[in-house]
């Protein structure tokens, strides 16, 4: 009988006595326990994601469709804040050194800058699931898409030099009646690519339908 360490998930030998991974001394129920403690872990892990899951789609107010789940989540990424930030400390350094209302002014303004950065973290995000894109995007007045995947008709993605370093960017998507621009978007190119993925699928998913649409209507002729 394969045994395992209840503590590290080991592999034993038959009578090992004591883990030679981390020494944890072994019991006859070393293979149970293990199980039974990898069975409510992943319980677990599948409740969390549920839960998850459906407070995201309440934060929404939409309902999930059947067998829907989500591919990947983007937001905004925490890079946004540097340059304010940079600006707004060396105008406060130069106030402090030369006292001057100019800098104080710039220093202010720069807090403003932040604020509105906060704003667009806070109430952006894009996310991809098996059948529709949907997120938001705006600071005061924000606007929410919701899109099928086979309403999309196009998706490209952009970034200079800063986004290249941070790793963000600005995905675009285009549906049938409207452009919608997601900037400062963290793992942008990653979620560009999946984006492609789940089309290609949700296509091959519709052409195998169509197919079996045909067979059925050959068959009852």
């Amino acid at each position: 009988m394969v045994k395992y360490c209840p503590n590290c998930g080991q592999k034993l030998e038959d009578d090992s006595v004591f883990c030679m991974e981390c020494g944890t001394k072994i019991d006859g129920n070393s293979k149970s326990s293990y199980a039974k403690e990898t069975i409510n872990k992943f319980s677990e892990n599948v409740n969390e994601s549920l839960d998850n899951l459906q407070n995201l789609f309440d934060v929404y107010k939409i309902s999930m469709m059947k067998d829907e789940k989500i591919i990947k989540r983007s937001q905004i990424h925490p890079g946004i804040f540097i340059a304010p930030a940079i600006v707004a400390l060396i105008c406060f350094l130069l106030f402090l050194l030369m006292l001057s209302c100019r800098y104080f002014i710039i220093f202010l303004l720069s807090l403003v800058w932040v604020v509105i950065r906060f704003i667009a973290y806070k109430n952006n995000d894009l996310i991809l699931t098996n059948k529709r894109i949907f997120g938001k995007v705006g600071l005061i007045s924000t606007t929410q898409m919701q899109s099928p995947l086979n309403m999309i008709n196009s998706v490209a993605f952009n970034n200079g030099i800063i986004g290249k370093l941070l790793g963000y960017g600005t995905v675009h998507v285009v549906t049938a009646s409207t452009l919608y621009k997601f900037r400062f978007i963290r793992d942008g190119q990653t979620l560009y690519g999946d984006i492609f993925q789940q089309l290609e699928l949700a296509e091959k998913e519709k052409l195998q339908e169509h197919a079996e649409a045909i067979a059925e209507a050959i068959s009852k002729k």
